[in-house]
């Protein structure tokens, strides 16, 4: 897996030894499926079995120390192991020299901060082959020279997101934790965590959450190890998987707990401060900005996974908030304010519409929900002819019952019979469930609606179909009327699962994740390039590109180090989010840290 030649050995894509993947396709029934038997197994083993834990019998890697350079270039990408398109295009810009921003030329970092969710839809080897390693490794096949002409392989660390953990992290471990190279990028870190001493009195801290969960008892001694090297008033830059103040301003007041706990046990003990927070999990760019301080929290997941909503991110947050059954008793809470998102909120509700073509995104649901209409047809006609008189031959008894049947008889076979009833409220429980707001009035509402909707849609359908398939005689009438259902009823009830998402998302803020993973949008991509200047100063560059290629040439003869494939359709053209971000160190004067009751108390799992 690590061992990278310097070129493809023939002119066959075959000789990458990886396959360039497509985009997830969230609704299809199979990945559905999957991804939920992944996650059961996962979320029940991960109670009862953290490999975190078993961390510990490995040897935990010091801090990376980095503080005797003058200044130090360094990047986070985050959510990047998805379609080859979107992959590729961000792995490029970050194996690229340099990058022009703000008009003056930004080096390649010299450490390369991977944020979460390295491989889609679940971890495996393969998976993290097609989706990061190969298309990384085709960006950057060597590490670049450094100043003496040696090679000198950009650092390379890596946080797991809630993706990574569907295996327990046993191939994130595998892949991440034995410092070994992924192109020209080594890795550096033994465990799912990790910390790195920078320039000026800059720290860049990641810690693991697993499932937002808690920091497990391992962890947090190794960081408290860490933070015995810190001096008061030192700046942190903390890494985690999940943007949980945004969660907060959702109405989860325990959403921010456990980094909550992390700052004032840990950090803020040690006299340091969180200047700047860096998270993945939402798949667009977002920045908050202390209204009374100069703290910023930024989310940016646009490595390569499908594009998240903006239009529904809070204006304002209260962190902790006042709701939270743990805040610090010594500090006051702190006020934030988003500031900049990419896409903007007028773009992202417009992308919103592009739901309509949901048929071409998702066929299998198409198929599965066409073949629901299949099955409530037979049940339906079934019940209309039972007491038929040529009840004696099945098919015969269903034709006669469709062709005879009135239309309020149609829709009536959907509740007065056993199998049209356990159907009817499969549905109905499909359509509560989807919300994923159930246990709400508003969930329960709006799923109960479109269930109905779905059920009005099956007898309706069948009942026009009928009604032109009528003249077949016979049984005939059966091979007209289920292909015509079947297929037209899966694309319409496709159409109006779209209807429903778009509808739920504009007027009750609900499946607006669903809304947007159906499209697999891969364009509207992100990464952060930070500097730490002579002067201590930080700055973050948000990197930008609105539209990624999506046809490439395989360049097997290029120089060596050269990457593997050049853009066909369009030039990959990065620009700045926004103007660059800066943070003065200033000299900070230590925060004092009051131990007060039940601040050392962690808080229970969100």
């Amino acid at each position: 897996m690590s061992g990278t030649p310097s070129r493809p050995v023939d002119d066959s894509e075959r000789a990458l030894g990886f396959a360039r993947a497509s985009m997830s396709r969230w609704l299809s029934p199979a990945l559905l499926l999957d991804t939920a038997v992944r996650v059961g197994i996962s979320e029940l083993l991960g109670s009862y079995a953290d490999k975190r834990e078993a961390m510990a019998a490995l040897p935990a890697a010091p801090p990376t120390d980095l503080s005797g350079q003058d200044e130090l270039w360094f990047d986070y990408v985050s959510d990047l192991g998805d379609g080859f398109d979107s992959t590729y295009t961000m792995a490029s810009l970050l194996a690229a020299p340099g990058l022009e921003l703000d008009g003056s030329p930004a080096p390649r970092g010299q450490l390369l901060v991977m944020g979460g969710d390295q491989c889609y839809p679940t971890p495996s080897i393969t998976g993290y082959e097609n989706k990061l390693i190969g298309p990384y490794r085709a960006a950057l096949p060597t590490a670049p020279p450094g100043p003496d002409g040696q090679p000198a392989p950009p650092k390379l660390f890596v946080l797991p997101g809630n993706h990574d953990w569907y295996d327990g992290l046993t191939a994130f471990m595998r892949v991440f934790c034995q410092r070994s190279t992924i192109g020209g990028w080594r890795t550096e870190q033994t465990r799912s965590y990790f910390a790195v001493k920078l320039p000026h009195r800059w720290w860049l801290l990641g810690i693991d959450i697993q499932f937002d969960s808690y920091i497990d008892d391992p962890q947090r001694r190794y960081f408290l190890d860490v933070a015995e090297q810190m001096q008061p008033g030192d700046a942190v830059i903390l890494c985690s998987a999940k943007p949980s103040w945004v969660s907060t301003g959702e109405g989860n007041a325990e959403a921010f707990a456990v980094l909550d706990y992390f700052e004032r046990t840990v950090i803020r003990k040690a006299g340091a401060r969180v200047r700047v927070s860096l998270s993945g999990d939402l798949h667009h760019y977002a920045r908050y900005r202390q209204a009374d301080g100069d703290t910023q929290k930024f989310t940016a997941g646009g490595g390569g996974a499908y594009l998240s909503a903006t239009h529904h991110l809070p204006e304002h947050l209260v962190l902790p908030p006042p709701a939270s059954r743990a805040p610090s008793k010594t500090d006051p809470p702190a006020h934030y304010q988003l500031e900049t998102s990419f896409p903007d909120a007028r773009t992202s509700r417009r992308l919103a519409a592009g739901i309509v073509r949901l048929p071409a995104f998702a066929p299998g649901l198409v198929g599965l929900l066409g073949g629901i209409h299949l099955l409530l047809a037979l049940v339906i006609g079934a019940t209309a002819g039972a007491g038929t008189p040529r009840a004696a031959g099945r098919l015969d008894a269903i034709a006669d019952g469709l062709r005879d049947a009135s239309t309020g008889a149609l829709f009536a076979g959907l509740v007065d019979n056993v199998p049209g009833l356990a159907l009817s409220l499969g549905v109905l429980g499909a359509g509560v469930a989807l919300t994923k707001s159930g246990r709400t009035a508003r969930g329960l509402a709006a799923g109960a609606a479109h269930a109905v909707a779905q059920l009005l849609l099956a007898a309706g359908l069948l009942a026009a179909v009928v009604a032109v398939a009528g003249p077949l005689p016979g049984t005939w009438l059966l091979a007209g009327v289920l292909p015509l259902v079947t297929v037209l009823g899966g694309l319409a009830a496709v159409e109006l699962l779209a209807g429903y998402l778009w509808l739920a998302d504009r007027f009750a803020g609900l499946n607006t994740n669903e809304l947007f993973a159906a499209q697999g949008i891969a364009d509207y991509k992100n990464l952060l390039r930070l500097h730490i200047g002579p002067d201590g100063s930080l700055t973050i560059y948000p990197v930008g590109i609105r539209r990624v290629p999506k046809r490439w040439r395989f360049t097997p003869h290029a120089a060596p180090g050269e990457p593997w494939f050049t853009p066909v359709d369009r030039r990959v053209d990065p620009f700045l989010i926004e103007p660059p971000v800066s943070i003065a160190h200033g000299g900070l004067p230590a925060v004092p840290y009051q131990h007060a009751r039940g601040d050392d108390a962690e808080p229970a799992s969100s």
